[in-house]
């Protein structure tokens, strides 16, 4: 796949070279690409890719011409190159249909006439549509907090496809659950502010593995309670 698409940008740069209409004296082209480090796509779904590419100076009606080399096995582009004039966006559809989970360095590559061939490295995350259920169970708890330290137990819970109940969050109590909301993308969950009960309100972020979380929150008990902030660490039973 990667020496198709090589080989189809040479074609492409050799046929604009052979037909060219550009003057000797037209100003050489300088534009920008709003560099991507990390991209994701589901498995066996699509997610559209998005470059931005900025004219800077230069001659404003030169083309500009896009790729991405080095995809994993089993991920694929709608539109192997996009061309445009800047500024324009190339929204790069991708497809991965029962791709490896896992994250992989590919490459984009762009070419103007008076540019040249340039790259720019990107790793591609192929990730799971639904990440909830990796995390459900008993964990072992311990938390690390400004008053003090102390070790608990806590269950996890899957309410949705990117959401978790945590029971017993900070060692509260079992009937206190803590609502969280999962980025399957970036492993990163978020804990928006919300009263679980017995007056205490908690709020927080945190980041997360199969099997385990680390949640740094801030808790507050009304009226006339505690005051405090923690790091808690989740590891499944």
């Amino acid at each position: 796949m990667q020496m198709k698409k090589i080989a189809l940008l040479s074609v492409l740069v050799w046929s604009v070279l052979a037909g060219s209409c550009y003057k000797d004296t037209a100003p050489n082209l300088t534009y920008s690409i709003d560099t991507v480090y990390n991209a994701y796509v589901p498995n066996n779904d699509t997610a559209v890719l998005p470059i931005p590419v900025k004219f800077l100076t230069g001659n404003a009606s030169e083309p500009v011409w896009l790729t991405i080399t080095g995809l994993p096995a089993h991920v694929t582009l709608r539109q192997d190159t996009i061309t445009g004039i800047p500024n324009f966006t190339a929204s790069f559809v991708l497809y991965a249909n029962n791709a490896t989970l896992g994250y992989y360095p590919v490459t984009l590559l762009s070419y103007s006439k008076t540019t040249g061939l340039r790259s720019y490295p990107v790793t591609l995350g192929v990730v799971s549509s639904t990440c909830a259920s990796l995390l459900a169970g008993t964990y072992n708890a311990s938390n690390a907090c400004t008053s003090s330290n102390f070790a608990y137990t806590a269950t996890v819970t899957q309410v949705g496809a990117d959401s978790i109940n945590i029971s017993n969050l900070g060692g509260y109590g079992s009937l206190l659950i803590t609502g969280a909301k999962l980025n399957c993308n970036t492993s990163t969950l978020t804990i928006p502010s919300q009263n679980i009960g017995n007056g205490i309100t908690i709020s927080g972020t945190g980041s997360f593995v199969s099997g385990k979380m680390v949640i740094s929150y801030h808790a507050v008990s009304t009226p006339g309670g505690f005051d405090d902030n923690c790091t808690a660490t989740l590891n499944l039973q």
